[in-house]
């Protein structure tokens, strides 16, 4: 089963056409494309659905390379925790391993396989369900921002040895991949691979931070498991609670149809993760409180009937049982430390 593509993967695309002069907007609506997508930090989209996007950029910028062209953008901001993984590796070598691991966190569209042995690297490209075919766009992208990343790191002109592409080219379009690689690329082969001098993977990384490698190496581990094995089913209820709110208040008979289990077997999985409905419920309603009391001038007796207390003073019970204040006193505690916090700009 896919994880799909971070959703991120698709701003790069939208900046790119800006930079080459395109309208962005025009874009979206050649591709249809809905930019709501795009504020949603966590979603994820297809390997079908980034495929086309990418094909429809092809044809909307008239460029049978866009992808190779895309690719030779790529800056490792791009990457979110990824790219800080691979800037602080210490080596190339250590930073192609990171990428092959954690590739999952961006894409899981299309796998990166490296083989070394004591003279040659090999890499090579495979569409990660056999059953899909990526289309030329996507795996010109994938191995040109690959590589685009490995100069990056090295900051140093990095020779290929060899190039070989499973579909075919135009004289025109070869002409650009021996611009962008420096060689000819063999096509109509049997798989998409590149080749370099096994002494690249030794080259260093300036500026590599071995402390900062264990801190996001361990963010980056976090996101990899939560992608193939899914967050825990507490997180997911949780999410679920705070998404319905403040419109509603669900109650646990329908969180459960929601799931679709009975609320007898929600309330076990809960209880295996050592947590209860009614706890997440209060998490969720102490958040939107916290909110509510630094973010609003909303009396504490309104902001108790927005989330649905039934007289202020259980509102202000709970409050203080979550946080050890009483909501009044935090609120002036936060106005407090903001106005230490501007004082001392």
């Amino acid at each position: 089963m896919g994880h799909g593509l971070s959703v991120a993967l698709i701003s790069p695309i939208l900046s790119f056409l800006v930079r080459q002069g395109y309208d962005s907007e025009s874009f979206c609506r050649f591709a249809s494309l809905d930019t709501r997508i795009l504020q949603e930090a966590e979603a994820r989209i297809s390997e079908e659905e980034y495929d086309r996007l990418l094909v429809a950029a092809a044809a909307f910028t008239d460029d049978s390379c866009f992808g190779l062209h895309l690719g030779q953008s790529i800056e490792l901001s791009n990457l979110g925790i990824l790219g800080y993984v691979l800037l602080n590796c210490n080596t190339i070598g250590e930073a192609l391993a990171a990428y092959r691991t954690y590739n999952i966190i961006l894409c899981s569209g299309i796998d990166v396989e490296p083989r070394t042995n004591h003279r040659e690297t090999t890499i090579a490209f495979r569409v990660s369900d056999p059953a899909r075919q990526a289309s030329r766009q996507a795996v010109d992208g994938m191995i040109s921002s690959l590589y685009t990343i490995l100069l990056k790191l090295g900051c140093r002109n990095i020779a290929l040895g060899k190039l070989q592409l499973a579909y075919d080219a135009s004289e025109e379009e070869r002409d650009t991949y021996m611009s962008i690689f420096g060689i000819r690329p063999e096509f109509g082969g049997e798989s998409n691979l590149l080749s370099l001098d096994s002494e690249v993977m030794q080259y260093p990384i300036l500026f590599s931070n071995q402390e900062l490698l264990s801190t996001f190496e361990a963010y980056a581990e976090e996101t990899r498991k939560q992608l193939l094995y899914g967050r825990s089913f507490a997180d997911q209820v949780y999410k679920w609670i705070a998404g319905c709110m403040p419109s509603r208040f669900p109650d646990v008979k329908e969180a459960a149809q929601n799931f679709n289990v009975s609320v007898r077997m929600l309330q076990v999985k809960l209880r295996q993760e050592e947590t209860t409905y009614n706890s997440l419920f209060n998490k969720a309603r102490k958040e939107f409180a916290v909110h509510y009391l630094k973010k609003t001038r909303l009396a504490v007796a309104e902001i108790a009937y927005l989330l649905q207390f039934s007289e202020p003073s259980a509102f202000q019970s709970a409050f203080k049982k979550w946080t050890g204040l009483p909501p009044g006193e935090f609120r002036e505690t936060c106005r407090d430390r903001q106005r230490g916090e501007r004082y001392h700009k």
